[in-house]
């Protein structure tokens, strides 16, 4: 039996963040906000590298983001997409968060990338014109199973949908957030049941799913 490796996954993790880029370190995940805005919750640098280095491979024209927040992960996806002549569409239902990205995009140079639009995103959804080359979905927890087959409907032919906070069933969480564990687990199942969906989880972040779109969306 080969011995398998082992080590602190803390320590693991910080090793890691230090050999991100300093771009991505630099940045704040809640983003610059007014004193009385509260920030959402973000994708951390790990994950973002992760996004970005999929956007200049992959090279996708179009991006949709689900779950705004500041902006910390729109910055991130719209330097990568103005690399490659892409553009980006995310959507955030609170409008001080919205507007809070909105500003933060503008001093990176990336109102012309990127595109904020303030809405519930299960309505924008449904007029939302696609297809995208990939998808973030780091929206309300609640709703990830409810959104699937839409975003799924939405991927072009061997696009990518990357899901945020796919580990939420097995972490600790505060009592408020802890029905999340229970959407995050249906949406989990959902994931690996969907036959044009080829699925791998990761352990980085509170955890990131990467599909790829191999068939035809169901109807």
């Amino acid at each position: 039996m080969v011995n398998q490796p082992t080590y602190d996954w803390k320590n693991a993790r910080d090793y890691i963040e230090l050999l991100l880029p300093e771009s991505v370190r630099q940045l704040q995940p809640e983003g610059k906000l007014p004193p009385d805005v509260p920030a959402g919750p973000s994708i951390g640098p790990d994950v973002a590298q992760l996004v970005a280095v999929l956007i200049l491979a992959q090279r996708p024209q179009r991006v949709l983001e689900i779950g705004t927040s500041a902006g910390y992960s729109a910055l991130v996806m719209g330097k990568a997409l103005a690399k490659v002549g892409g553009r980006l569409v995310t959507i955030e239902i609170e409008p001080r968060l919205a507007e809070a990205a909105r500003r933060n995009l503008e001093e990176a140079g990336l109102a012309d990338v990127v595109e904020v639009i303030v809405d519930d995103a299960n309505q924008v959804l449904e007029d939302l014109s696609g297809p995208f080359g990939l998808i973030l979905q780091d929206g309300g927890k609640d709703d990830y199973l409810r959104m699937l087959p839409r975003l799924v409907e939405l991927l072009e032919p061997h696009g990518m949908l990357i899901t945020d906070d796919v580990l939420f069933p097995v972490m600790d969480l505060p009592p408020d957030a802890r029905r999340y564990q229970y959407a995050l687990s249906l949406y989990n199942e959902a994931l690996q049941a969907r036959p044009e969906l080829q699925t791998v989880w990761l352990p980085i972040g509170d955890g990131v799913a990467l599909s790829a779109r191999v068939t035809e969306a169901r109807r």
